[in-house]
């Protein structure tokens, strides 16, 4: 994950997907599915995608992530409301204001 976020701080988007991808791939192996760190793992990914433009790839990955989440944290964890937020991000990056609002409202609960 780290090599991943330095890559992305450098707008090398492509090594910095490849490097999260692989994080994933180890944690998958090493940690199950259902771990908060292959969670931010994935959360990574759709905030490589969305800063690539590519929204819908982003949503599918951040919800992705968020289901893990929501079976891994308590309701009230703070990376839950992070994924609702950069969910709500996304959503008006694609100019779905009345989406991006419940998304914000959601990270707010």
């Amino acid at each position: 994950n780290n090599i991943g976020s330095v890559h992305a701080s450098k707008g090398e988007y492509d090594k910095a997907l490849a490097m999260h991808e692989r994080a994933v791939q180890i944690q998958l192996a090493a940690l199950g599915e259902l771990h908060p760190s292959t969670a931010i793992s994935y959360f990574n990914i759709g905030c490589i995608h969305r800063t690539k433009g590519e929204y819908e790839k982003a949503l599918q990955i951040h919800e992705k992530s968020l289901q893990i989440k929501l079976v891994a944290l308590s309701l009230h964890h703070p990376d839950i409301a992070n994924s609702f937020g950069s969910m709500g991000d996304t959503f008006l990056y694609l100019g779905k204001h009345d989406k991006a609002l419940e998304m914000y409202e959601k990270s707010l609960q």
